[in-house]
């Protein structure tokens, strides 16, 4: 047996009496996969997982945080920016010599070897600002609530207990030393949700990656003698200045999961094929709502009403922004679906999905299609149209409605994904899912040079990328606990438990077949 590594800079995401969960320990890596038995609480994590995405990340325009933060930050700036009228100008003059060294590393081209470590004194100006969230509880409490479709965030706790905790976690310590991790918990009660925050003043922060370093500009601030003329211009300026900076410092407190998030519910399938006819549905009623005394308009949970949201706009983005994994997509068409899948907007700009078998020359509405291409359209779909390199993909079972040889090449294309700086999240109850993964990890210790003849030969996943995460049910106290499942060397899988099924099922067999011919000796 061996045990899969953590490389200390993935998020860990704990959670105690949290839907069915008693405890969970959770480390996102870039492949992460959540098995268990029905009702022990894969979803509730997933969803989870959503939420703070949705919180942490810019889910619009990722890539332009300078116009639109997080709603982290949206929220943060409404208060602790005003602390920054008072900035000493000791430090005010360290942030701009810091940027001139940025600015000359960018100029010189070697902005990937620039230490983009904050300077204490300017560090000390921002840790306030990420660190001071007790004011929003009720922000991420309402963002939680909204993607599990609940009224409150009571309704989410474990029963007989009375607190829910949440906790996110990253360790962002170089090299040996180890330095205070950032940390963010929300407690969840029966009366009212508070989330507060662990940033210690030894915690670095810092800008990670070349791309962000090079992406910096402050044209018209970078001036070391810069002589305020007024209070106002010193407001603008600072202001401008740390809003600017704290952006670039804030993905290295939550690390990924300040990326933006996509979902893939179970039933997608059914909102594929019904998406005409429940947003139809939506707008009738609520066109009616308080004149007939019609019942309350159902809730969506947050995860269904955003998957709808984006097939509606699907094909309606940016051609800036389209393609970027149409490799990926036009892969899963050729190796798995056979034909295409097309969206075609009518001339009220509505989508109708259609799928192309190969060779053929008309296209079929994608409900007269198979189970197999209803199920993975929408990943097409959101490869071709949707996900961007450095998002998350969550897709529950993506084992529906394939056959096991389909779910193994299925787990080499996300497996694809992930090397193409996809980070994906997957619940699942097949073992076929499972043995998939264990192939890939294992075929990570064989050089390249001797891979040549083994299926999904450039698709290795280093164990450092993976985690596997067993949901297992208890009686006392009543609840599932979270464990990390080791890859099974000598298996070849990570084990779930899916070997004892078949073993009692040969027991069956056997006790079966005896009572067979014990009856024909009589």
């Amino acid at each position: 047996m061996t045990t899969t590594p953590n490389n200390g800079r993935d998020p860990v995401l704990s959670v105690t009496n949290f839907g069915p969960i008693v405890e969970a320990n959770v480390s996102l890596r870039p492949m992460t996969v959540f098995v268990g038995p029905s009702n022990t609480g894969k979803s509730y994590l997933a969803i989870l997982v959503y939420a703070l995405h949705r919180f942490f990340s810019d889910h619009r325009v990722p890539e332009y945080w300078g116009r639109r933060p997080p709603p982290f930050l949206r929220h943060r700036r409404s208060r602790s920016l005003k602390s920054l009228t008072d900035i000493p100008k000791e430090a005010l003059d360290t942030a701009f010599r810091w940027m001139e060294e940025v600015d000359k590393a960018k100029k010189l081209g070697s902005a990937e070897a620039f230490d983009a470590t904050l300077p204490e004194n300017v560090a000390d100006l921002i840790r306030p600002i990420l660190g001071d969230v007790e004011d929003m509880g009720p922000s991420i409490d309402g963002e939680i609530t909204r993607c599990f479709g609940v009224e409150e965030s009571k309704d989410l706790i474990r029963q007989p207990s009375n607190t829910a905790r949440i906790r996110l976690c990253r360790d962002v310590s170089e090299g040996s030393e180890r330095r205070p991790p950032f940390e963010y918990e929300l407690t969840v009660t029966r009366t009212r949700p508070r989330f507060t925050s662990l940033l210690s003043p030894e915690t670095p922060l810092r800008i990670e990656g070349a791309d962000r370093v090079a992406s910096i500009s402050f044209p018209y601030m970078i001036d070391p003698s810069l002589d305020f003329k007024g209070d106002k211009e010193r407001v603008f300026i600072t202001t401008k200045f740390f809003n600017t900076l704290t952006d670039m410092v804030f993905p290295s407190t939550v690390g990924p999961v300040s990326r933006p998030v996509h979902y893939l519910p179970a039933d997608r399938t059914g909102v594929m094929h019904a998406h005409r006819v429940v947003v139809s549905s939506l707008i009738g009623r609520a066109s009616r709502a308080g004149l007939r005394g019609d019942a309350p308009l159902p809730i969506l949970s947050g995860v269904l009403a955003d998957f709808l949201e984006q097939l509606i706009e699907l094909g309606d983005v940016p051609r800036r922004r389209r393609r970027s994994h149409d490799k990926l997509a036009e892969l899963l068409e050729s190796e798995i679906l056979g034909g295409a899948i097309r969206v075609e907007r009518s001339e009220a700009g509505y989508p109708s999905f259609y799928y192309r078998p190969d060779g053929w020359k008309d296209d079929l509405p994608l409900m007269n299609t198979s189970s197999m291409v209803s199920e993975l359209a929408p990943v097409v779909l959101y490869l071709r149209h949707v996900v961007q390199r450095g998002d998350v993909l969550i897709i529950e079972e993506p084992e529906s409605h394939l056959h096991p040889a389909m779910q193994v090449a299925f787990m080499r294309l996300l497996a694809a994904a992930v090397r193409s700086g996809i980070r994906v999240v997957v619940t699942t109850h097949s073992e076929w899912v499972l043995e998939a993964l264990a192939n890939l990890v294992r075929l990570s210790e064989v050089p390249k040079g001797r891979r040549k003849g083994i299926d999904g030969a450039d698709l290795a996943l280093t164990p450092d990328e993976v985690g596997a995460w067993l949901f297992k049910p208890r009686s006392r106290p009543r609840g599932s606990v979270v464990e990390e499942i080791p890859l099974d060397v000598e298996g070849g899988t990570f084990p779930a438990g899916y070997g004892e099924i078949t073993e009692s099922l040969y027991n069956d067999w056997a006790r079966i077949s005896n009572r067979i011919a014990e009856g024909r000796s009589r």
